[in-house]
This record gives structure tokens, sequence and C-alpha cells, in this order.
């Protein structure tokens, strides 16, 4: 009588839903819906690494194309002794050290921090040899490097030119970008002697989109020539022919044709554009399985329901109830529950399937949390990296940049803001001074004190700052423009370069302060020696108020032992690499 009664349920619930499937008047919808969400992470994280590409090439091109002895020396470098001699010092350093204040110095960094990226390289029309391996004659580019191209980088000289080979199963991608001589010697010229160019593994640089596909999907790219610079790999001969057929014409969002349904998105930072279809019958499919694991989650709840008339025991009670607890849970959005297995019946048999579906649906989560948290340490290290270059110019310690994130995020965590937020604070921090790549060495470097000339020349280090990264997007770098442009205002309206006052200082510009200031005082620079920490503190609690939000005072006040653990650790490492120079 159980079972009979168990079958029936399980037929009318079934028989139910095929009903629902069957007259359902957008059979496809749905199943596009799920297509075009899953494909949005891939396409997400290809933006993100465009815009990672793209930033670091504008602060490398920046940091040269400001370096003064590069631009005194490049145009006359192959035809005058002592301009070559100072070029190649420019390159690697005086002493040869090729450390991260010098070119080679960046551009090694940059390396190390993309694997992504194989060859960094410069190349110039005004140089007739392979200088160190580093600075080449256009002719010497691995691809041919036409006049169009240099013509349109030298008419656009902040666009970079993405180039795939012809042959898309090509192994390599390129990316340049115009060099350019911001005219140290006259600031109203600014003329392009060469081009960057970035080598990338291709296959390692589209993996994020390559690796998220459903098995009969059809996936597209084209560059901003209309070049297809991906592959289709439906398979399926018809549906892809129908497809390239059809994709010029198609509109943004879920295209359906007769046999297959398709989305379309437009890379923002390129004229990229980007497809995936899949064929009907996959998504047929797709909706199949997705109505037998509704049955089942029913179907296990009408069991349920049915037993409790049926089995008296409380044994078997307790299994129906739990079984029925996780069918909800699972329902819910938790993947995590499992339902006890006990016996070799029907009932166990249910469970079992539930147990394997909610594990199934947890593995996969993992999985794209596992891709999303790569792709954020990605993001940040090269962040970092670059911030340590800027501050290595500067003539600071590269742990300036790491101290004042961590006391950044210490502080932004007190106040308490979110765990996403303190993230962004921390990362962004890094930027403070990323404005003073584009300062002259003879000001950064100046042991005594700034004539008035030269206190104006640096106090637009925040300019700079925020305008290199005002057209990067993201909330990192949004945030980073804020703290560049800002973290010289004073709370009661005295800072430079704008005199905002009060809370008119975004907060994390507020929290950027406290932290500048407090690595700074026990820093040593070229004009001071480094001040006590507890000398550091008083320094900061006095000037609550006055230079000094309260409230991040208080901030700092509360979380002191923590913020002085921290500086402690870095100034340890500091004194161990010196002492091993």
């Amino acid at each position: 009588m159980i079972l009979s009664s168990i079958t029936i349920a399980v037929a009318v619930t079934s028989l139910a839903i095929f009903l629902s499937i069957s007259f359902e008047t957008s059979t496809y919808e749905s199943a596009a819906q799920t297509l075009e969400n899953t494909t949005s992470n891939a396409f997400l994280a290809l933006e993100n690494s465009i815009s990672s590409v793209e930033t670091s090439m504008n602060l490398l091109a920046n940091q040269i194309g400001y370096n003064v002895d590069f631009a005194n020396t490049i145009t006359t470098a192959s035809t005058d002794a002592e301009s070559y001699k100072t070029l190649i010092d420019s390159l690697q350093g005086k002493d040869k050290s090729g450390d991260g204040s010098t070119i080679i110095g960046a551009m090694d960094y940059l390396i190390v921090s993309d694997p992504d990226i194989e060859t960094a390289t410069m190349y110039s029309q005004y140089v007739e040899e392979d200088i160190l391996g580093r600075l080449k004659p256009v002719a010497h580019s691995k691809i041919t490097f036409t006049t169009e191209r240099f013509e349109e980088l030298k008419k656009h000289p902040g666009k970079s030119i993405w180039y795939f080979t012809e042959d898309t199963s090509g192994e390599h991608l390129y990316v340049w970008k115009a060099l350019v001589n911001y005219g140290v010697r006259d600031n109203y010229d600014m003329e392009v002697v060469g081009y960057i160019e970035y080598e990338f593994n291709r296959s390692s640089f589209l993996t994020c989109i390559t690796d998220t596909k459903y098995s009969n999907e059809g996936m597209a790219l084209f560059d901003d020539k209309g070049n297809n610079v991906i592959n289709l790999i439906s398979g399926d001969k018809e549906v892809d022919e129908a497809f390239l057929t059809d994709y010029k014409s198609f509109d943004y969002g879920i295209i359906k044709k007769s046999n297959y349904t398709a989305t379309k998105n437009d890379i923002s930072s390129k004229q990229w554009t980007y497809f995936t279809y899949i064929n009907h019958k996959v998504l047929a499919e797709m909706r199949l399985k997705n109505a037998i694991t509704t049955i089942i989650i029913i179907a296990v709840t009408v069991i349920a329901a049915s037993l409790v008339s049926f089995l008296l025991s409380a044994g078997e009670i307790k299994r129906i109830k739990e079984t029925s607890k996780a069918a909800l849970a699972i329902s819910e959005g938790d993947y995590s529950v499992r339902v006890t297995s006990k016996g070799n019946d029907e009932l166990t048999d249910q469970t079992n399937a539930i147990n394997l579906m909610a594990s199934n649906i947890e593995n996969l989560i993992s999985k794209l949390k596992d891709l999303n948290k790569a792709l954020v340490l990605q993001s940040d290290s090269l962040t970092e990296n670059f911030a340590t270059v800027v501050s290595n110019k500067s003539g600071e310690s590269g742990y300036h940049v790491r101290r004042v994130a961590t006391y950044s995020e210490i502080l932004a965590r007190t106040l308490g803001f979110s765990e996403d937020k303190v993230h962004t604070i921390k990362v962004a921090a890094t930027l403070h001074d990323v404005g003073k790549i584009m300062i002259a060495d003879s000001v950064l470097h100046k042991p005594g004190r700034f004539t008035d000339e030269e206190r104006l020349i640096m106090q637009h280090h925040v300019d700079y700052g925020a305008q290199i990264l005002a057209d990067v997007p993201g909330e990192i770098m949004e945030t980073g423009a804020k703290i560049a442009l800002y973290h010289h205002e004073r709370w009661d309206g005295k800072g430079y370069v704008y005199h905002l006052k009060g809370d008119e200082i975004p907060i994390e510009a507020q929290i950027t302060s406290v932290a500048d200031v407090f690595d700074a005082l026990i820093s040593r620079r070229c004009y001071k020696e480094p001040w006590d920490i507890s000398q550091a503190y008083d320094e900061i609690v006095n000037n609550s108020g006055t230079q000094f939000s309260p409230r991040v005072v208080d901030a700092f006040i509360k979380s002191y032992e923590e913020i002085k653990g921290v500086a402690l650790m870095y100034l340890q490492k500091e004194k161990e690499e010196e002492n091993k120079h």
C-alpha cells in the first residue's frame, strides 16, 4: 500500500511538471538567460584582465616618458657617444643595479607580477642597435609592425593596439602602446619616440573564456577590426554557419534564432565583441535536466508527506522529516546540507540522490569562488607591484606602500566597514602616491627644503595620480583616484590642493592620510631621520581635529597596538635587508 501511494504521488507530480513544460509558451528563454548569466563571469574576467594590462602599460609608459635622462638622449643616442652612455644609465641606473627606480627594473617588476606577460620590450625609430636587450630598433619587432599601426599610435598616443595573429591557432598575442617623450626640455613638446610591446601567451590570457563553456556551446571573440580571434567551438556545422551569417546584425542581450540562441556583449575598454551561442537541441537537453531535478525535489517532498500517513515508527518519521528538511534547504540555496542515509529501501535511494545533487552543486560553486579569488589576487598583486615601483622611484622603501596599505586596512576595519570595503581601501591605498611617477627626479630626491616653485610642482603629484587612475574602470581604481587626489587635504581645510574641510574629504582619503603621515614620520627620508614610534603616535593624536579626522584618530588610538606591531615587523625587515647589503 505504501509503495502504491508513493508511485501515485510521483506519477501525479511528474505529470503536472511535464504538462507545465509542454504548454510553456517561452521554451528557450529561461535556458538562454542561464547561458548569459553563466558566461558573464568569464566576460567580466576578460574585461578585468584587459583593464589590468592597460593600467600597467600606462604606468610603465609614463615612467619611461618622464625619465629625464631618457627623454634628453633617446633622439641622439645613435649619433652621439655621450648621449648613448646617458641613455644606458637611464635604462639600468648609473650603478648598473637595475632596481625598481630604473626603466629595466620597472619592466622586470611587470613581468614577475603578471605571469601571462612573456616579454616586455621597447622599440624606437631613433636607435640603430639592440641596447641591453630592452630597447631595440623598430625593424627587430617579432611581429610585422606596419607603418599604419605606428601612425595610429602617433595620432592617439593614449590608445593601445591589441594584435591577434591572423592564424587563430597561434600561441601569442601582442599589445602596443606609444612611447611618448613628454618633453622634459620643453613642457609643451610631446613626441612619439617609439612604442612598448607586450607579448602574451594567447591561451593563458584567454583561459577565462575558453574554460567556461557548455559541452556543445559555440563561442566567438571578434577584435576591433572585425577579425575572429577565437575559433567557433560548437562542433555543429549547420549552427556555426548560421551564426557566421547572422552575427553582424545582432543587437545586445539574448538573440533567439530558429536553431540556436545567442548572447552578445561588447567589452567596454575595447571595440571587441564576445558572443556565446548554443544549439536548441542542447537547450532542450538542459531544460529536461532541470525538469528532472525539479521532479526529484518535489517527488521527495511528496513521498515524505505520503509516508507520514502510513509509517508509524518514530525512526521512519524522523528520516522522512530529515529528507523533507534537506529538500527545502537545497531549494533555498543551502547546498552544504546532507541527509543521513540508512537501510536499503526507496527512501534511501531518494536521500542518496539528494546528497549527490547537493554535492555536485557545492563543488561547482567552490570552483567558481576559487576562480574569482585567483583573479582578485592577481589584480591586487599587480597594483601593489606598480605602487612599489613608484615608491622606489621617489626614494622611499618598497615597504612604504605595503605598510600604508596595512595601516589603512586596520583603520577601516576598526571603523566598522564591511570586509569588501576594507579590502578595496587596502589595495587602493597602495596607489596614494602614484602621481609621483610624473615628478622630475631632481625634485623628488632633493635633500633640502623645496623652493616655492618646487613645492608647487611636488603638490601637483596628487592631480597626476588622479589623472592616471581616473579612466581605469573598477571600484578599486575609482577609490584609488579619490585617495590620490585628496590624501593631503587637512581636516581644518589648510591642506592641498583643493582646501577641502571636514567630511568634504572622502573617508578613504581621511584614513590614508593618517596611515601615510604615521609611516612617513617613522621612516628615514633623504631630508630627515626617522622618528621614534611613540613620538609619531603623539603627533597623530595631538593633530586630531586640525590635520586629521577625529573619528579616524579615535580608530588609530583603539588599534594602535596592532598598527605598532605591523610597523616594527616591517622596520625589522628593512634593517635585515640593509645588513645584507
